[in-house]
């Protein structure tokens, strides 16, 4: 694809189910999270109820969960951007006024969930959102050099620390996750029995330790690298033209699959600082696993939804994305009251099993609940709230029914 013209900003319809899609994998990751099991000492994981299937389920975590669903997500914001932009870019001054006001009320909407939940995502789109509006003008044959060197910055980022500062003594991993300065039986009892004072309290640590994780592991400039992707596919009509192309399917699955197997093998962790060669490796594989994975999903459900007999399987997805904001909240309000101290109190008392069973129940009522929903109303309603306060109006939700 070369520089071509931009896109007009017209609706892409298979984007509401790739975000669909995304929203479904990110609750298989963060609900390891709200349910504690993340959090708990190997040794309390393995009495957990049904912990012979673990293994397996920790094999689909690495090879189809971890890495790919944010990635996906991430660069449908580029999209989304991009397709916005297209339409508006005649009328740049008012447009991007809007939308920075727009940007504004997502910090807010981020600020307040990371309060409740420490792994909140939009706090971080927001500020970088910011960052991909002053790249608008970029060419588009410059952005994708530009998003693979966001995308691999991390990497120069590892190799002078590995180079230049004294090695980081690592921590004793007796959990999926780890903390310097508190152990699994601290968390456990906060999040398990403690007020919301103690849980306001955890969720400042660790968001707190959240974003020191970013300098070792390079988030920050991974996701700007995203969103830099998903602008040059919105600026290039990617998705009209290219993504639904089954040939993307094989190249990006063979690829991603490759570097999955070498990251697994390599035992890749980006998390923390390489202390080799080999793990400096390691940790490029296990990035472009997440990108090239992402791409994959992507075009498969591009090559989905170009079907007439099977693009009617989108549609519980599709109804997920035109509510991505307000299922992903959701999502959180669900989390919270099951497993923590100040709902239903059943954190740490999952295995895997049951958390992939309990997030695809979760999924499905959302799909009921979003298609009850949409029958008579316009927006989700913290999409509706979310314009009302960016253009200071109140335009009524309702669907006009004929």
């Amino acid at each position: 694809m070369g520089d071509g013209h931009p896109v007009t900003g017209r609706r892409i319809g298979v984007i509401d189910a790739i975000r669909g899609f995304a929203i479904l994998g990110i609750l298989f990751a963060n609900i390891q999270s709200w349910s504690g099991y993340k959090f708990l000492p190997y040794e309390t994981i393995a009495i957990l109820p049904y912990y012979s299937l673990d293994p397996l389920f920790n094999v689909l975590q690495h090879w189809v969960i971890d890495g790919k669903f944010y990635a996906v997500f991430s660069i449908l914001f580029g999209v989304g951007f991009g397709i916005q932009y297209n339409k508006n870019e005649a009328n740049e001054r008012p447009f991007l006024q809007t939308y920075r006001r727009r940007l504004a009320f997502l910090l807010l909407f981020g600020v307040i969930h990371s309060l409740f939940w420490s792994g909140d995502i939009l706090t971080l789109y927001a500020l970088l959102a910011f960052v991909l509006v002053s790249l608008r003008k970029i060419p588009p044959r410059y952005l994708l050099p530009v998003s693979v060197g966001l995308l691999c910055w991390f990497m120069l980022e590892q190799f002078l620390h590995m180079f230049l500062a004294a090695p980081v003594e690592s921590l004793t991993n007796i959990a999926h996750k780890n903390y310097p300065n508190l152990t699994p039986q601290e968390i456990f009892q906060a999040f398990a029995y403690g007020s919301w004072s103690e849980v306001f309290q955890l969720n400042l640590h660790n968001i707190y330790w959240r974003w020191m994780d970013f300098i070792p592991n390079g988030r920050v400039s991974r996701v700007l690298g995203l969103f830099v992707l998903g602008f040059y596919f919105a600026r290039t009509g990617y998705f009209i033209h290219q993504a639904h192309r089954f040939r993307w399917i094989i190249i990006y699955g063979l690829i991603g699959l490759l570097l999955t197997y070498g990251a697994i093998i390599a035992e890749g962790n980006i998390s923390y600082w390489a202390t080799g060669w080999l793990d400096w490796f390691a940790k490029a594989m296990v990035v472009g696993a997440q990108v090239i994975m992402g791409l994959c999903y992507m075009s498969m459900l591009a090559w989905l939804y170009q079907s007439r007999s099977l693009n009617k399987l989108l549609q519980p997805l599709s109804l997920i994305g035109r509510m991505a904001f307000t299922n992903y909240l959701m999502q959180s309000l669900i989390g919270v009251t099951i497993f923590y101290g100040v709902g239903w109190g059943l954190f740490g008392s999952m295995g895997l099993a049951q958390l992939w069973l309990l997030a695809l129940s979760i999924f499905i009522a959302q799909v009921i609940l979003s298609s009850a929903w949409l029958a008579y109303f316009k927006q989700g309603p913290v999409e509706w709230f979310w314009r009302c306060l960016t253009s200071g109006q109140w335009p009524s939700n309702f669907r006009q029914r004929g």
